[in-house]
């Protein structure tokens, strides 16, 4: 070809070619080995690739190849995760990196593979999968992807260079399973291919995230449970089922023994290879046997697939295998959490680690990262661990010689946090942001178990922390037997005991023991009397207070509830003093002085909405509208019953008393039938829970519902009756409410509303105001909300409102 004929531009990215001279050969048509190597590849599906060959063999990536094999055929079912799936498909759309991080045993390797193989039949350029399990060096790393995707060395060129160069171009789809011991240099090779491919997108499986700018995390957790939806739609039952069946075909769960396995799974945290490994032993084991057995599961669930990896087939190697990777000081704080059961707090957390504030937070966040502790979702600064890690954690706990000592550390601490609540302080205020007792529930109980066994005299303290605990959840049974027992075994001397004869007195009083729930709040005022204790006197004083008005002993309740604000309103302290002064004014209205009894809720009540926390601001309105009903004033007592259900309506019993105040209001104003079917419904909820009403108020109910009985015809009346004992408390407090519960969220129509506000960029206080509401039970709604919808920000909050399109009940 005449050099005035030679191309002057590249044939495959239109640049200018170099100048050349006028020497023998043929006229350049590439700019570069590499614009030569992408014509090649373009034309060799087609025809036969040019007789010129490169000076340098050119790297070239095998279509479609993987690590050593292609992609794994399924051999079972893949069950479940059909979210997480679709999720994967969104977020590699938006981001060029996903990891899917989680646990050992979350089925990471599982997912991963499940959407490669899916994506394989889809994508343009080829899927590869390459496990780095096996890499006990990161110096093996590049290399073996290298060679995953049939890449060879090339002289004097670096070989990540050569991978990038055969990947430029491809809009392929890389998966790099088990990256977790070898993160930083997976993250290293990660973000060079990211930076020199730009249609190459990268799926990474691992224990913690690579920690790259557009980096997309999905953490992978448990399948769902029976405690999220029914039984028979639990992906982690199902799992357990279908793997079951293939090792006994016959194996056909009944309603009972289905059952069984959902506590199986519930108990295995809803972890994939935990549940597998479970359903082997079928062949040999009832599903109840292997319940039983669970309490030594690294035994048990030893025994998986022959061919499986170690760490797959043996649930202690799964978790050894992410032990063996943290530092000395991540070992010792996972081995010290392992004696908090359920969640816990960064204050608890730095108890029993023997830590600092920051240094606990720094701890958490990078076990966190690492998959051994997880946020509890919907609740700031709340962990747990994976009961299977937290079992591998207590052992490595008692090899190390720690247990005692760090158990001594989680008592000392409860027992301090005991201590101010009960004999510091009658409650928590809105800036209280400390550590709260009902929090510490089922560390309680194992600091209650651990002093009882050493008959510790600080078992009285604990136990009473605990029933008070159990009572505010309504658990009453067992707190009889648990203080009864930190009673006998402690001395009568012992500074606590008071408290725990409190909390049994309470115990009593909710049984309907007003006679011994009398005796107990005696004995523990006897006991505190002399040891100027303002406010443990006060409790046993506002337990006095109540067994005189359920025993229609007004003229006693009132003297007692007056001693307690003459303890109380010297201490300076606006909430505890606004408690008193409430519960002095209820106890004057039965007495008829109706007078002082207003002027006492009214000057509580704006205190109350500020501090107090929800279900303390449902009690204080429904005494205002109680107020309102002695007076006559049936529309703002109205008002206020319904502000009262609105304030907590997932308050559990005590949102029967203002739903009571509805019916009541509704009899007086000309709706029979509503108040006959909630003042039914709330006689069957009161029987349910075992609870009573005072005298003073059982007048007020047994005249409103013969009101609204003789309003209505016979007929009419028992079938409203009929209807009223078959109502749940949810169904009566949406009906209080007059607003139906949303057929498409789990969330109240309060709740929807916060929801919208938030997403509309108001602050709390303005949403308060907006439904003239307090600012605490705005928090609340929030919590509720994030709970339910499993968010974790205010952000996200705000996002799924938008998405949903939700409107505001209210303008």
């Amino acid at each position: 070809m005449p050099l005035s004929e030679a191309p002057t531009r590249c044939e495959t990215c239109g640049d200018e070619l170099p100048a050349r001279g006028d020497g023998p050969g043929r006229p350049a048509r590439f700019c570069s080995r590499a614009c030569r190597q992408r014509a090649y590849r373009r034309r060799s599906g087609d025809q036969q690739p040019e007789v010129e060959q490169p000076e340098v063999e050119q790297p070239e990536v095998n279509r479609g190849a993987t690590s050593a094999r292609p992609l794994p055929a399924s051999r079972d079912a893949f069950i479940g995760r059909a979210q997480e799936l679709t999720d994967i498909t969104a977020l590699l759309r938006r981001s060029r990196l996903v990891s899917l991080v989680g646990p050992g045993g979350a089925g990471k390797t599982r997912l991963a593979t499940e959407f490669a193989a899916r994506a394989a039949t889809t994508g343009p350029d080829g899927v590869w999968l390459v496990e780095l399990a096996p890499l006990t060096s990161e110096h093996l790393l590049v290399p073996t992807i290298a060679a995953a995707l049939g890449v060879r060395e090339q002289g004097g060129e670096d070989l990540v260079d050569t991978i990038v160069q055969a990947l430029q171009g491809k809009r392929a789809l890389l998966v790099l399973d088990n990256c977790e011991h070898l993160v930083d240099a997976s993250a290293s090779l990660a973000d060079a291919l990211l930076t020199g491919c730009p249609q190459l997108r990268i799926l990474v499986t691992s224990r913690e995230s690579l920690d790259l700018p557009g980096e997309a995390v999905l953490r992978v957790g448990h399948l769902s449970l029976p405690d999220d939806t029914p039984v028979a739609r639990s992906d982690a039952v199902q799992l357990f089922v279908e793997r079951a069946r293939l090792l006994r075909p016959d194996f056909e769960p009944t309603d009972a023994t289905r059952q069984v396995v959902a506590e199986i799974c519930v108990r295995l945290d809803g972890m994939p290879l935990a549940i597998e490994l479970a359903a082997r032993w079928v062949r040999v084991l009832s599903v109840e046997d292997i319940l039983a057995r669970l309490d030594d599961r690294f035994e048990l669930l030893s025994r998986g697939p022959r061919t499986a990896a170690v760490r797959h087939r043996d649930l202690r190697a799964t978790i050894e295998w992410s032990y063996e990777l943290l530092d000395d000081a991540e070992r010792a704080a996972l081995r010290r959490l392992s004696v908090l059961a359920g969640d816990f707090s960064l204050d608890s957390a730095g108890a029993v680690c023997g830590t600092s504030p920051q240094a606990t937070l720094r701890l958490l966040a990078d076990l966190d990262a690492k998959s051994l502790v997880v946020a509890v979702p919907g609740v700031v600064q709340r962990f747990r661990q994976l009961e299977s890690i937290r079992l591998y954690a207590r052992e490595k706990l008692v090899d190390a010689g720690e247990l005692a000592e760090t158990t001594e550390r989680l008592v000392g601490w409860l027992t301090g946090l005991a201590e101010s609540h009960y004999v510091d302080q009658i409650l928590y205020t809105v800036e209280d942001d400390g550590p709260k007792v009902d929090d510490e529930r089922d560390n309680l109980l194992q600091a209650v178990e651990w002093a009882t066994e050493r008959r510790d005299e600080r078992l009285t303290v604990l136990a009473a922390a605990l029933g008070g605990a159990w009572r505010r959840q309504g658990h009453t049974v067992q707190i009889r037997k648990l203080l009864e027992a930190a009673l006998t075994i402690t001395k009568r001397d012992n500074p606590y005991r008071s408290l725990a004869l409190q909390e049994l007195g309470w115990f009593s009083y909710n049984a309907g023991d007003f006679e011994r729930s009398s005796e107990l709040a005696v004995e523990a005022m006897e006991l505190e009397e002399p040891r100027g204790r303002p406010v443990a006197l006060a409790r046993g004083l506002a337990l006095l207070t109540v067994v005189y008005q359920s025993t229609d002993n007004t003229a006693a309740s009132v003297r007692c509830a007056e001693r307690v604000v003459e303890l109380l309103r010297p201490l300076n302290r606006p909430l505890d003093t606004a408690v008193s002064m409430h519960n002095l004014g209820y106890a004057l209205m039965a007495t008829g002085d109706l007078a002082r009894a207003a002027a006492l809720i009214e000057e509580s009540l704006p205190v109350y909405l500020e501090l107090a926390d929800p279900v303390k601001q449902l009690e204080t309105l429904h005494s205002a509208g109680a107020l309102a009903l002695e007076r006559g004033q049936h529309v703002q007592a109205g008002d206020y019953f319904l502000r009262s259900l609105e304030a907590c309506p997932e308050a559990g019993s005590p949102a029967m008393y203002p739903i009571e105040g509805l019916a009541v209001v509704a009899a007086h104003t000309g709706e029979p039938k509503r108040a006959l079917l909630l003042g039914t419904a709330m006689a069957a909820q009161l029987r349910k829970w075992r609870l009573g009403r005072e005298p003073y108020w059982q007048r007020h109910v047994d005249v409103a519902m013969a009101a609204a009985r003789d309003a209505l015809s016979a007929q009419a009346a028992r079938e409203t009756t009929e209807a009223g004992e078959r109502m749940t408390l949810a169904q009566a407090i949406a009906y209080s409410l007059r607003t139906p519960l949303a057929e498409d969220s789990p969330l109240s129509q309060r709740e929807l509303d916060v929801a919208m506000l938030t997403a509309e960029g108001l602050t709390n206080r303005e949403i308060a105001v907006r439904l003239s509401i307090s600012e605490r039970t705005v928090e609340t709604h929030l919590l509720h909300i994030r709970t339910k919808l499993d968010l974790r920000t205010r952000a996200q909050v705000a996002a799924w409102a938008v998405e949903r399109g939700r409107v505001s009940s209210r303008n």
